[in-house]
């Protein structure tokens, strides 16, 4: 079978480095199109692609190809939808001033922009006339010839698209021009908050296979997906750590964070870029409470930056407070992995604000953390209610209760190990803890290759 895997940027092809690899296993042919001049190196890199093509010689990378014609005005369209289906009824989350900044300041004219945020503005589109009448716009906008052009030429049995939802000019030009030649479409979401912090869907694909239950809510309720459209298959990315096993001793760990070994540590998981700053309110809370603890009681803190973050937290280290690794590391490959794994396998809990970060730890059943008070709840969006509402976080009101739950994890006592466990079956594995998602989302995509539907992946595909 031939396969197409359309990604907005080489970075994210991580994320379906076990599917892909286990397609070429099979005998499959699959092609990744992304956008062209991605670095080899870096916590931004399509470093894990260019690990695919030296691995695996039949391997292909082509670079996306995009709109040429009126390119601006059929942006502009898609981002103007974007923002009403933020401002429908009963969405959870506003549009974000960084998303705002990114997208639609950077893609609109800016009498339009200032035009859509007036009150007047804000009213009208949040009526489901505006989301007609965009849809309906983008209806008549043309597949990109191109694009038809290279489907002819490679003739995929199945197109499938991630994140989609962020980009407004790459995946969705393929989609529909797979669309209009009648080859099935799959969108995959990337991450947990992407159906409420990103965009919408204005070009629907066939299918959109998402990681559970919440996750096919928020996309009936906020995307206008029919319900039996929507595929569960558990979360890809989160596959290897249920395979991995610590590398190196804790006392030998401890060594190379430069800590004492003596004494547990707390892990402090930094937030995206956006929300640094409340990472930064945090750590220097945590530092100032714990300078005042007797220095044989004290433990030691591990802070481990997000790997987008620009903050040099550097200057945060001590004696007993280390940066490991240094600029935080993206997890995207084995030994990057790895790290991350040993780093969170060897702590006493885990801290942070709004971390994905957290979803790793309960898979590695670690007591995890988080201050909720006014000014941390401006970085905890929509989507972390999800974590709140399993119960496995120990939620503290203020930095007093954050400094009491953390003596009492160091002390042995672990209040939410089961709600931490069952959150890992119905968030990340929810067909199964052992039935990794990579082998569902892979078997469904070839069974909507094959023209079935992607809940017959059990059973044997044929051509």
């Amino acid at each position: 079978m031939k396969i197409a895997l359309v990604l907005t940027k080489a970075m994210y092809y991580s994320f379906f480095d076990t599917v892909v690899r286990s397609l070429y296993d099979m005998g499959h042919d699959v092609c990744i199109v992304c956008r062209p001049g991605f670095d080899f190196d870096g916590n931004k890199s399509g470093r894990t692609l260019l690990k695919l093509l030296a691995d695996v010689p039949q391997a292909k990378l082509v670079d996306a190809r995009l709109r040429e014609k009126k390119a601006a005005r059929v942006i502009m369209v898609r981002e103007l939808a974007n923002y009403a289906n933020f401002l429908r009824p009963g969405h959870p989350m506003p549009p974000s001033l960084p998303w705002e900044n990114i997208y639609m300041r950077g893609r609109l004219h800016p009498k339009i922009y200032w035009a859509v945020k007036t009150r007047v503005g804000v009213a009208l589109f949040s009526t489901s006339f505006v989301r007609w009448l965009l849809r309906t716009l983008e209806s008549l906008v043309l597949p990109e010839p191109q694009i038809i052009e290279w489907l002819d030429e490679y003739k995929p049995d199945v197109v499938v698209a991630s994140p989609y939802i962020w980009s407004s000019d790459l995946e969705v030009e393929y989609v529909k021009a797979a669309k209009q030649k009648g080859i099935p479409t799959i969108a995959a979401v990337l991450s947990w908050d992407n159906l409420v912090s990103k965009g919408t869907y204005l070009v629907k694909p066939e299918w959109l296979f998402v990681w559970n239950n919440n996750l096919t809510e928020e996309a009936v309720h906020l995307h206008d997906f029919e319900r039996e459209n929507v595929f569960i298959t558990g979360a890809p990315v989160f596959d290897p750590w249920f395979n991995l096993s610590p590398s190196i001793d804790r006392e030998n760990f401890c060594q190379q964070c430069g800590i004492d070994p003596k004494k547990p540590y707390i892990l402090f998981l930094g937030s995206s870029k956006t929300i640094t700053d409340l990472d930064v309110e945090f750590i220097k809370a945590l530092i100032a409470h714990f300078e005042q603890v007797d220095e044989t009681k004290r433990p030691n803190i591990v802070i481990r930056p997000h790997p987008y973050a620009s903050f040099d937290m550097t200057i945060f280290e001590n004696d007993w407070v280390k940066i490991f690794p240094p600029k935080g590391g993206r997890p995207d490959m084995d030994e990057t992995r790895q790290t991350y794994f040993d780093t969170l396998y060897h702590s006493a809990a885990v801290v942070g604000i709004n971390t994905t970060g957290f979803l790793d730890a309960a898979i590695v059943d670690k007591p995890c953390v988080t201050l909720m008070d006014d000014r941390m709840r401006e970085g905890q969006g929509a989507h972390f209610n999800y974590l709140i509402d399993a119960d496995y976080l120990e939620v503290a009101r203020n930095r007093y209760e954050t400094f009491e739950i953390i003596d009492r994890i160091i002390g042995g006592v672990d209040m939410k190990m089961e709600n931490r466990r069952k959150f890992v079956h119905q968030f990340i594995r929810p067909l199964g803890m052992d039935i990794p998602a990579s082998d569902v989302m892979l078997k469904a995509i070839l069974a909507v290759g094959y023209g079935k539907k992607p809940e017959d992946w059990k059973n044997e595909i044929h051509e």
